[in-house]
């Protein structure tokens, strides 16, 4: 069939006509999605149709929407519109997947940034002063665990994290453990903890949840190493005592600045926790 070539664009006009580079051009040829009217059997000059080159927008606006160039594929062969909202559909429902992906990414950075902000006002001020604080009622995941006193085992908890990731549960915040009695732990005596995580928003929620928070609490930062944590029990359970409150018998340790932030104990920031009541 002969061409009219007064008709036709050369590769580089093609390029110039739609501000993209030749390079582009030859690469959407090898996926299929733009193909050349015609090839000089010559000098292998590439040669492109009005329609052709029109499709050149039709490819940005779909890379624009999110679409992987391999995704494009049979938009210059479809006559069919429905071809298109399928597309549409279907790139939908991944960008919703992605932007939760992001969301939950963009809450755990935040929150850990909030965490190392909180630990630093702490050290900085040396923070050890008692308060009473009332802690909103929320939903965390847990797992019930042996606790031998090794604070980074427990901490950066391999049995913790593989337990979360089977269930592809994604968690953000300090990592807070509860143990049931406040005086078997500042004694040396306890022997089980349970580990607590709050899920991150779009979590899909497929392991049991806990309720911790919705009543007032006894809260002391403890800074520095773990080593020492138990004296800040005694200091709490005398200022109730002085104060006629009744304490526990639980506990809460929320770890500020842990070993997920640094190596140095010397730097850590602990919250212990101590439910309180009239």
């Amino acid at each position: 069939m002969k061409v009219d070539m007064k008709k036709m664009h050369t590769i580089g006009e093609a390029a110039d006509i739609c501000y993209v580079s030749r390079k582009t051009l030859r690469f959407y040829e090898e996926l299929g999605l733009l193909v050349p009217d015609h090839v000089s059997p010559q000098n292998n000059y590439r040669y492109y149709s009005e329609d052709t080159v029109m499709l050149i927008p039709i490819l940005k606006y779909y890379k624009q929407m999110g679409f992987h160039l391999q995704e494009m594929t049979g938009l210059s062969d479809t006559n069919d519109y429905f071809f298109h909202q399928r597309n549409f559909l279907s790139k939908l429902d991944s960008l919703k997947k992605e932007e939760e992906r992001i969301q939950n990414c963009s809450e755990a950075v935040s929150d850990w940034i909030s965490l190392l902000n909180e630990g630093t006002i702490a050290m900085e001020n040396q923070m050890g002063s008692i308060n009473l604080k009332y802690i909103e009622r929320e939903h965390f995941y847990f797992l019930e665990e042996s606790f031998e006193y090794d604070y980074k085992k427990s901490i950066i908890n391999i049995n913790w994290t593989n337990y979360l990731e089977k269930s592809e549960s994604e968690i953000t915040g300090p990592v807070i453990l509860e143990f049931s009695d406040y005086q078997a732990k500042a004694e040396g005596r306890i022997r089980e903890a349970t580990i607590m995580q709050k899920p991150v928003r779009n979590s899909k929620f497929l392991l049991p949840r806990r309720d911790f928070g919705g009543q007032m609490f006894l809260c002391m930062y403890h800074l520095g190493n773990h080593r020492t944590i138990d004296e800040k029990y005694r200091i709490l359970v005398d200022w109730a005592l002085e104060h006629k409150y009744q304490i526990g018998p639980n506990c809460y340790e929320r770890y500020v600045i842990d070993f997920w932030s640094t190596q140095d104990p010397n730097k850590f920031v602990t919250e212990i926790m101590v439910p309180i009541i009239k």
